[in-house]
C-alpha cells in the first residue's frame, strides 16, 4: 500500500500473470504515478490459480479489511482519514477504483459480476452460461460468503488491454497447455466469462485502453462488442513496444510511457465526472 497524505481516492490494482505476482517492482512506474496524482494505491498480487471464481470472491471479501487498514496506516502516519473513514461508514457513496492489466483484468469482470445479484436470484443467466453444475457451486459460495455485506458498487475500473482467458495465456508453453487442459478446466472458461459479462447490466463504469497487442485483440475485440452501449470508454494507446512486445508496455521500473498514464487520468476523470453527475 502506498498511502496518500491527502488522496483523492483509492486505487486497487491487479496485474497480469507473473508480472502481477511482484507487482511493485515490474509495475513501480505505474503505481508511482497514480500515487504522484494523488491516489493511494493498493497494490494486489496475482494469484496464480485455475479456479478464478475463487481468488475473485476472495478478493472481494477482503475489501472492508483492507479499508480498515488503510484507515489505521494513515492514522500512524498522520495523514488526513477522512476518505478512509468515509469508505467504511457509507460504501455506497465512495471513491474507489479498480485498474487491471492482462488477466489481472478478468478477476476484476468476476468481480464485478459477483456485485451483479440479480444474475444469481434469477438464476436463469448462471445456468445458461455456468451449466447446473458449475452454477450450483458459485450460488453456494455466494451463500457461505460474507458478501452480501460488502458493497462493490459505483466502482469504476479501468482494463490495460486485458486478456479473459483459459490456460493458453497462463501457461506459456503450448505441450503443457494441451495436457493441463486435460488434466484441470478453468472455472470460469473465457466463454463462460463472456457469456456472463452479456447477461449482466453492469460494466457502465468500465474503461478499456487498448495498446493494440495481439494477445489481447480477441478478448479487446469481444468485450467491445457485448458492452458497446455501456463501456464508460474505449481508447487505442499508441505505445512503444518493450522488448517484451506491446502487451507487457505498461512494464516500468524506474521510466515508463507518459501515455498510458496520461490516458488513465483521463479515464478517472470522466468516471468521477458520471458518478457525481
Amino acid at each position: 500500500m502506498a498511502i496518500h497524505p491527502q488522496p483523492v481516492g483509492i486505487i486497487y490494482f491487479i496485474g497480469g500473470a507473473f508480472f502481477g505476482s511482484m507487482p511493485t517492482l515490474f509495475y513501480r512506474f505505474l503505481l508511482k504515478s497514480l500515487f504522484v496524482n494523488g491516489y493511494t494505491v493498493v497494490a494486489l498480487p496475482f494469484r496464480f490459480s485455475f479456479r478464478h471464481w475463487s481468488v475473485a470472491l476472495s478478493l472481494a471479501e477482503n475489501q472492508n479489511e483492507i479499508r480498515q487498514a488503510l484507515l489505521e496506516e494513515a492514522k500512524k502516519q498522520g495523514f488526513d482519514t477522512t476518505l478512509y473513514q468515509e469508505t467504511l461508514e457509507n460504501p455506497q457513496d465512495i471513491r474507489e477504483y479498480w485498474i487491471g492489466h492482462s488477466l489481472g483484468c478478468k478477476y476484476i469482470a468476476l468481480l464485478e459480476l459477483l456485485t451483479d445479484f440479480e444474475i444469481f436470484e434469477q438464476q436463469t443467466g448462471l445456468f445458461t452460461c455456468l451449466g447446473e453444475q458449475q452454477a450450483q457451486k458459485i450460488d453456494c459460495m455466494i451463500d457461505k460468503s460474507n458478501l452480501h455485506s460488502v458493497s462493490l458498487y459505483n466502482q469504476p475500473s479501468i482494463l490495460l488491454d486485458p486478456v479473459i482467458s483459459d490456460l493458453d495465456n497462463a501457461v506459456p508453453i503450448k505441450a503443457l497447455q494441451r495436457l493441463l487442459s486435460r488434466l484441470i478446466k478453468v472455472n470460469p472458461s473465457r466463454d463462460e466469462t463472456f457469456c456472463l459479462i452479456d447477461k449482466s447490466r453492469l460494466f457502465t463504469l468500465t474503461s478499456i485502453l487498448s495498446f493494440n497487442s495481439q494477445l489481447a485483440e480477441t478478448s479487446v475485440t469481444r468485450l467491445k462488442h457485448l458492452l458497446a452501449q455501456r463501456l464508460l470508454g474505449y481508447q487505442p494507446i499508441p505505445v512503444n513496444p518493450s522488448w517484451l512486445g506491446k502487451h507487457l508496455a505498461v512494464l516500468g521500473v524506474n521510466r515508463g510511457q507518459s501515455g498510458i498514464i496520461e490516458a488513465i487520468m483521463e479515464q478517472l476523470a470522466k468516471s468521477r465526472y458520471r458518478l457525481s453527475g
